[in-house]
């Protein structure tokens, strides 16, 4: 028994092993960061500020933070990625644990020479370019909706609480914020950072890209996988069909972990009729997880395992005209 177990924990390793050297990493530092300040004019903003504010304050006032990374030359454009994180690092709160929300931002904004004195928790005067409460570029261009434009939907909630580093993701909306901003940077507006606003106070102070302790600086962590490129009609496209690895792998159903299910996620460029199968070694189908049409985006899927025996399966996307295989290994 001890025998059989050291073979699966070798095979494991050597598993694990090869798909890291599939995977690449790259941290990104931020390109832009700012805090708004709510104001019905658009008075104070914090371009340059060494800290970006979420939450209510003490006088009930909202505090918002943006952030934005650059991935232009540092990621492929051919690349899938896998996983996202941010680090964020929180230093000076008035509050307890705090839920602490990333929201895609569905238009551009701007950073530019304001400072804010002290603490910064007021806010500085706004200078030309600066986002503020109205203002997407001070003091000309507004956002749509007072306090900015962003996506309904949250890509990842952390809760914070005192003074520290934190970590937001991988979460699978995040994955598909950067793979969209990697595909369209034109379109690359960050997140809005969004603290507790139902009730005050609740606010947070976060290390912006100025911060004078570089390891305080936000950073993203990105990892990704190299895509491949079709040729259409003499032109060079992005092949955006992808079957990600799952996650965990390998993944336990056994009385000490007690967990058997694992997520898979693939990636389409356009609507199409999708099978995703669980296959046994011999390639006879066991299940199927997914069948019909799919909208194009990021999409995953579980798969429950508790009544299957340990050991190594395999799982295949039919999508259109792509098809994958990878294999996954479940631990009794």
């Amino acid at each position: 028994m001890k025998k059989c177990y050291f073979v699966i924990l070798l095979f494991v390793i050597l598993l694990l092993s090869q798909n890291a050297a599939a995977q690449l990493k790259v941290d990104i530092d931020a390109k832009k960061d700012n805090t708004l300040y709510e104001d019905a004019t658009g008075a104070f903003s914090n371009g340059v500020g060494e800290y970006f504010f979420v939450g209510k304050t003490k006088q009930n006032q909202i505090r918002r933070g943006l952030l934005a990374f650059d991935l232009v030359g540092k990621i492929p454009t051919t690349a899938v990625i896998d996983s996202v994180k941010l680090k964020l690092a929180m230093a000076q709160t008035i509050a307890g644990p705090q839920p602490i929300q990333l929201l895609r931002m569905l238009a551009d904004w701007g950073e530019g020479l304001s400072d804010a004195f002290a603490n910064e928790g007021m806010g500085a005067a706004s200078t030309t370019g600066d986002a503020t409460w109205v203002h997407k570029f001070f003091n000309t261009n507004l956002w749509a909706s007072a306090g900015s434009d962003f996506a309904a939907t949250a890509s990842a909630s952390q809760t914070v609480a005192g003074d520290g580093t934190y970590f937001w993701g991988s979460t699978p909306q995040m994955v598909q914020d950067v793979q969209f901003w990697l595909s369209n940077p034109a379109n690359n507006f960050g997140w809005l950072v969004r603290g507790n606003e139902t009730t005050f106070p609740t606010a947070k102070r976060f290390a912006t890209r100025e911060n004078l302790t570089p390891a305080n600086r936000p950073v993203l962590t990105v990892l990704y996988r190299m895509g491949t490129r079709v040729e259409n009609n003499n032109q060079t496209t992005l092949a955006r069909f992808s079957l990600a690895q799952n996650y965990p792998n390998p993944f336990f159903a056994n009385r000490i972990f007690g967990n058997p299910n694992t997520s898979i996620r693939f990636d389409l460029p356009a609507a199409a009729n999708v099978t995703l199968q669980i296959l046994d070694l011999a390639g006879r189908e066991l299940e199927t997880l997914a069948a019909g049409k799919f909208s194009a985006g990021a999409h995953q899927v579980h798969w429950n395992a508790e009544k299957y025996s340990g050991g190594v399966y395999f799982y295949r996307l039919q999508a259109g005209n792509f098809a994958a295989t990878r294999k996954l290994i479940l631990v009794r």
